[in-house]
Order: C-alpha cells, then sequence, then structure tokens
C-alpha cells in the first residue's frame, strides 16, 4: 500500500482501487451472470445457494466462486492483495463469496460498527499496524453511481466508541457517504466498517462481486455453509489454493 492508501483506509475504513480488474475479466463474467439472472435457484449448482430470498428487487448468491471458472482470476488481483496482506496484519485466506443482483427500489441496509464490538469482525491500529479481521473487497461488474444504488458507508465508523443513533435505511443517516465505482474497479473495505448502499433510484441494474478476506485461522464467517468444494480447488492454481486454505 502507498502511504496515502495506508492514511485512506486507517481514516475512513475503506479504499478505491480503480481500473484493477482486466475487461476481459468483467466481460466474461457478466456472461455467466446473465445466465444466472435468469435461472431458478432450484437449478444452482451446489454448493450456490441463496443468500436471501429473491425479489424483484434483489438476486444474492453465495459462493459464487463455484460457478465458473471464470470468477477465479479475482481472487488474487495484485492490487487488493497488496491492501489485504497489509491491513490484517498476519496470515489472511479468501473466506467465501458471492454476488447481489438488485433493480429499482432496492439497496443494503446499514449494518456493522465499531461499538459495540462484533467477536469476528474488528479493526483497530497499534504501533502503525492495522488488524481487519474481515476485510472485503467490492468488484462492480456494472458502472455504478449514487442513483444506481452504490457501495456507501459511514466513514470512520470501524472506529466509533458509541453506538450508531441512525436507523438502518440509507435516508436515516444524515453522514451516509456514496462511494461510485465503474466496473474494473475495486472497492476494499473493512467489515467492521457501518456500511451499506444507497437505494437504486434509477431502475439500472446494479451488479457486484464481493470476495471477503478473513485472518487466516477463521473458519467458515457465518456458519451459513460457506465453502470451497474440491472441484473448484482442483481448478485453481497453486498460488490461489493457498490464498484459500486455513493457516
Amino acid at each position: 500500500m502507498t502511504p496515502e492508501q495506508q492514511y485512506l483506509f486507517d481514516l475512513q475504513g475503506f479504499v478505491v482501487l480503480e481500473d484493477v480488474v482486466p475487461r476481459s475479466v468483467i466481460e466474461a463474467c457478466n456472461e455467466v451472470l446473465d445466465e444466472f439472472e435468469e435461472m431458478s435457484p432450484e437449478d444452482y449448482p451446489p454448493p450456490l445457494c441463496l443468500g436471501t430470498e429473491k425479489t424483484e428487487r434483489e438476486l444474492y448468491i453465495s459462493n459464487i466462486l463455484e460457478a465458473s471458472p471464470v470468477f477465479a482470476p479475482l481472487i488474487d488481483i495484485p492490487e487488493v492483495l497488496d491492501v489485504v496482506a497489509e491491513v490484517t496484519g498476519g496470515p489472511w485466506r479468501l473466506n467465501h463469496t458471492y454476488t447481489i443482483y438488485r433493480w429499482g427500489g432496492g439497496y443494503t441496509g446499514l449494518h456493522m460498527h465499531g461499538t459495540p464490538i462484533i467477536p469476528k469482525c474488528q479493526y483497530h491500529c497499534r504501533n502503525g499496524q492495522m488488524v481487519s479481521t474481515l476485510t472485503k473487497a467490492v468488484f462492480p461488474m456494472l458502472d455504478c453511481g449514487v442513483e444506481d444504488g452504490c457501495f456507501a458507508a459511514v466513514p470512520g465508523a470501524h472506529k466509533s466508541n458509541f453506538p450508531r443513533p441512525w436507523g438502518h435505511h440509507p435516508d436515516e443517516t444524515p453522514v451516509l457517504a456514496p462511494v461510485p465505482a465503474r466496473a474494473g474497479d475495486a472497492i476494499v473495505f473493512t467489515e467492521a466498517l457501518t456500511h451499506g448502499s444507497t437505494v437504486n433510484v434509477s431502475g439500472r441494474p446494479r451488479r457486484t462481486l464481493y470476495y471477503c478476506y478473513s485472518i487466516g485461522y477463521m473458519p467458515d464467517w457465518g456458519g451459513q455453509g460457506l465453502r470451497f468444494s474440491d472441484r473448484v480447488m482442483d481448478g485453481l492454481t497453486e498460488a490461489q489454493r493457498e490464498i484459500i486454505e486455513l493457516k
């Protein structure tokens, strides 16, 4: 990480990395995501599964890495791993992956915080070393502006010492900061940060992949059956398998 990136991540809880995903990878991922948008959830190959019930506003699919080899190049984007390695403060691994599609009226409610402490999801910095126990990379597959329901956060909330005084809806939080990004960018943030999205008022689709990196000894993040099958592990490079394995 550059000194500027270190400063911004510690200060606000996230950094934006511009144009780090090749266009060919974006196009290949979108072709597969097109198929899953139309597919019945009952036909998803295991261990893919719905993260939440599918609605006209949202589709959330867990374990998306299992869907196709086209998603493997996102495991080890060098600029992303540079941030993850720096802010984890020790051994780290790719813990789980998912995708969220969103349409008109959809949004992610605000969640996570610095206080009260969430055991699996913490951030602190001591003697110049950041420690983020779960760090996520947000990969927009389509350009996503404020009106499209882009990622949004309360900058600095990962270090808050008092409970968040507002509700979960984006419109209830006056200090919410939208983070628009283009396909090919990556937003890397600590899960301890209060985050969610703006409301999609454009009606244009939002389509995003999430690659979630934890401290190296953390197993399944949420007890939701988030795992990597032998099939997908066999198709990865040795370096990519090393990123996934428990440390």
